[in-house]
């Protein structure tokens, strides 16, 4: 078993270690993701104040 683990490690390992590897979770977010992230944040503490204050 340790050797299978070792040889899974080395293989992952060489592959995150190639040049050329591009990893998809370091890609930027879209400029349109990053607006409706703002939005919605906005709107989110906009709501929240507004009902934490009684009518």
């Amino acid at each position: 078993m340790p050797d299978d683990f070792e040889r899974e490690l080395q293989a992952r390992l060489a592959v995150i270690e190639d040049p050329t590897y591009d990893d998809p979770a370091r890609a930027d977010l879209p400029a349109r993701d990053l607006v409706v992230l703002a939005v919605l944040g906005v709107l989110t503490i906009v709501a929240m104040i507004v009902w934490s204050y009684p009518a």
